[in-house]
């Protein structure tokens, strides 16, 4: 068809629609829902050196390390009753090999007793002894986050003297006699300053701090929301000089765009679950999510910008809708079509028209964009058979050069931004660091929301305590 024939073709009658004529809306499928974020991971194993776990014991003992009280006990002067005090006189000497975690602490003991029988005219014998605990127990981490230890060794006792009356002996033989019940208290005490080593704080900053929004955009500011849901717990392993403890966090992540920071208010710790295998690894599964209404502001700007010429008439579009359908999405489009010599706008008219497209994105340049536009025959009216007799690919093509939504520098700023804070050193006594090595190709689809890429972040973690 000749150009003025076409001209006269498609501008008669549009003129004669007026703008009075709406298309049909056409059948459109439940959209699918967004769909939750995949499970993002942090995986630490903390390595605590022997010596930290000596200073730790000390700072938590106290110098009196048992006290007892009229204990009755066998001595080598038949029954006696017993009152022991033992107090330590230096740090606790720790070591972690083999499975266990030893402990040797001194200590200075006395002890008075009084026996019965002809002895008894003497009045108390009193005692005193260097000693020395030597003792060894694996260790393992309960529900209530605190250490559990079952100490369990020897006595040795040095320059130990018991004099009663003019008589002299030895006090390690009361000791001998008392067996078990004046060692219990020792290892007691011990296990007590074990359990007292505070690692429930540390799990729980550890918790709390993976609820803190990241910023990780500016135009427009968007945040990084993690809702942590399991902390994973490997009991711990002792060897090598050090107490090696492994977690494992789990949550869900989603990018919040918003000028303040979202309210993200930590949940209780809860109660460990099994973790198979430690690492220092993490993946973030990271959605971004291009909105309906910001594609259609693009869209409708871009054509708004530069309206497009089909068949000499002027496209002037007032309004594009993104309506999502299951299989593909529809555009809605409601434009003014003026002839190019019509600089008063008396001789246009309206139009309404569907079309439809499937939603696509290229990785490589992370461009999204709805592909292969066509009329929507079945919401069809006037407006659109004249579109499609006269000028149905130029149509087609003005407004699909619109629906490309370049992405690529918001999906860097994300990244950099995520790189940037993860790498970050947080937490006041244990410091954690998460270095992204890698970024995942992005998974698109398309909700009643918006266009959604997910991409991840996946790298190391370093983790130490503070000096």
């Amino acid at each position: 068809m000749k150009r003025p024939v076409r001209f006269l073709a498609f501008f008669f009658p549009l003129l004669l629609l007026g703008c009075g004529v709406e298309a049909p809306r056409p059948a459109l499928t439940p959209p699918r829902d967004t769909p939750q974020p995949p499970l993002s991971t942090l995986s630490v194993t903390l390595m605590v050196p022997q010596a930290r776990i000596a200073d730790l014991i000390n700072a938590k003992s106290r110098d009196q390390i048992a006290d007892l009280k009229d204990q009755e006990i066998k001595c080598p002067f038949g029954h006696c009753r017993l009152d022991l005090l033992a107090v330590r006189t230096g740090p606790a000497e720790v070591s972690a090999e083999d499975g266990q975690l030893a402990v040797r602490l001194p200590f200075q003991l006395k002890v008075v007793v009084a026996s019965s029988g002809f002895l008894s005219s003497f009045g108390k014998a009193q005692g005193d002894a260097q000693g020395l605990a030597v003792a060894a127990t694996p260790l393992s981490l309960g529900p209530d986050w605190k250490l559990h230890s079952q100490l369990n060794g020897r006595i040795e006792l040095s320059n130990a003297h018991l004099r009663v009356g003019p008589l002299v002996t030895n006090v390690a033989e009361v000791w001998d006699q008392g067996g078990e019940s004046l060692s219990k208290p020792i290892w007691r005490m011990l296990d007590n300053q074990i359990s007292r080593i505070e690692v429930r704080p540390q799990i729980e900053a550890l918790w709390a701090r993976a609820f803190a929004p990241i910023a990780i955009g500016r135009k427009p500011v968007s945040w990084l929301v993690l809702r942590p849901e399991s902390l994973a717990l490997m009991q711990p392993a002792i060897g090598h000089g050090a107490l090696t403890l492994s977690f494992a966090l789990a949550a869900r992540g989603e990018v919040l765009v918003q000028n303040e920071a979202p309210s993200n208010p930590p949940t209780p710790l809860p109660k460990p679950v099994a973790l198979a295998e430690a690492s220092n690894r993490f993946r973030v599964a990271i959605p971004f999510l291009l909105p309906y209404a910001e594609a259609e502001r693009l869209a409708l700007s871009s054509l708004t910008r530069d309206p497009p010429r089909v068949a000499g008439m002027i496209l002037a579009f007032s309004s594009l809708r993104i309506l999502p359908s299951a299989q593909d999405v529809v555009v809605e489009t409601r434009f003014y079509a003026r002839p190019a010599w019509d600089i008063t706008g008396w001789f246009g008219s309206c139009a309404h028209v569907y079309l439809r497209g499937i939603p696509a994105f290229d990785p490589a340049t992370r461009i999204m964009r709805i592909s292969g536009l066509h009329y929507d025959i079945a919401s069809a009216n006037a407006g659109l058979r004249i579109l499609r007799a006269v000028a149905s690919a130029k149509f087609t093509d003005a407004i699909g050069h619109t629906l490309v939504f370049d992405v690529s520098r918001q999906i860097a700023r994300e990244e950099t931004q995520i790189r940037d804070q993860l790498a970050m050193p947080h937490g006041k006594t244990l410091s954690i660091a998460a270095h992204v090595q890698s970024f995942g190709a992005p998974a698109f689809s398309w909700t009643k929301d918006g266009f959604l890429a997910l991409f991840s972040a996946a790298g190391n973690v370093d983790v130490a305590f503070k000096p």
